[in-house]
């Protein structure tokens, strides 16, 4: 009986266990299947559902036609362009961020930048007019204005890096062509000039395909290594070659001006001699009126004063000289 008993009791607690892993299977498949529909219900809403970031513009696709684009202005001339094109004429063009919708399944969404991008150019050698061989390295800064036609005529960043590196080269090459090196490395206005007509040209091609470069800039010039030493060689003669026409141009301009300061001082000196000789002339003229006027007042006195000044001019007390006494020139010597 006892054994009667404890089979009953085991039977009714295995029962009771059994009841209770019942229970608790039914919530796991309860929960499960709510997973389940939630999961359904997001990846449904996401099929008719999709959202823009404020660093992006969208093209929505209809069997691999665009249909629609979202983009940041839509007042942007290139934006505007879109309904002149045929090609693109149908096609719904909204303005904003945030969530919109779409046909599920049948429409698919590609997202584009909408930020300020950079492209670091390949190192290339170009060639100057002088014939010097330069290694140039470029970067440039580039935005998608138009989503439409970047999608279709180029479709992918490395595509669109592809294009510019082709285009700013081609015309970098061209433009190099036009200068000898030392301009371009040294004349920093000029090559500021060149890059804004390389700028100009690339947009050119550029903004039809849905691209603005917005600038461009040369990072580094340098020569290559292997040619390094002869071009510099070559660049000490031609300073050496400069120097020396400076100097030259600099002796040939001093004696210029020697010559002309001392054609002007020979100038002056013949003008001061001139003067001197009429003023002198004029003195002795002056000299004699004054001599004629004394002669004519006192005759007698004129002839003592002039006698006076000859002694002085000719008599010293180291002069001899023997002289007759009835002499005219002795009269006052020996007068009494």
């Amino acid at each position: 009986m006892e054994n009667e008993s404890i089979k009953q009791q085991y039977k009714a607690q295995s029962n009771k266990n059994g009841n209770i892993n019942d229970k608790a299977k039914g919530l796991l498949i309860s929960l499960g299947v709510f997973i389940g529909l939630v999961l359904v219900l997001i990846l449904f809403t996401g099929s008719f559902m999709f959202t823009v970031g404020e660093k992006e513009q969208a093209v929505i696709t209809q069997f691999d036609k665009i249909v629609r684009i979202i983009v940041d202005d839509i007042n942007d001339p290139s934006i505007q362009a879109l309904k002149d094109n045929p090609r693109f004429a149908d096609i719904t063009i909204e303005q904003g961020k945030g969530l919109f919708f779409k046909i599920p399944l049948i429409q698919k969404v590609e997202r584009f930048s909408n930020q300020l991008l950079t492209f670091d150019t390949y190192a290339e050698e170009v060639f100057t007019k002088d014939k010097k061989t330069i290694l140039l390295d470029n970067y440039a800064q580039w935005k998608i204005t138009n989503p439409a036609t970047f999608m279709v005529n180029i479709g992918s960043r490395e595509g669109a890096h592809q294009r510019i590196d082709e285009l700013i080269y081609s015309k970098m090459r061209e433009e190099i062509g036009k200068i000898d090196a030392h301009i371009l490395i040294a004349d920093k206005d000029y090559v500021m000039t060149m890059l804004e007509n390389v700028e100009d040209y690339v947009n050119s091609q550029l903004e039809p395909n849905g691209i603005t470069i917005r600038d461009i800039r040369i990072k580094r010039t340098e020569f290559p290594d292997e040619t390094k030493p002869s071009i510099y060689e070559q660049m000490r003669s031609e300073r050496q070659a400069v120097a020396t026409k400076y100097r030259a141009d600099g002796q040939k301009a001093a004696r210029t001006l020697r010559a002309e300061a001392q054609k002007t001082a020979t100038v002056i000196e013949a003008q001061a001699y001139e003067q001197a000789q009429k003023l002198m002339g004029e003195g002795d003229a002056e000299a004699l009126k004054i001599y004629a006027e004394a002669y004519n007042i006192d005759p007698e006195f004129y002839a003592f004063w002039k006698t006076l000044q000859t002694y002085r001019e000719v008599i010293d007390e180291d002069t001899t000289i023997i002289i007759s006494p009835d002499s005219e020139f002795a009269k006052y010597i020996y007068s009494k």
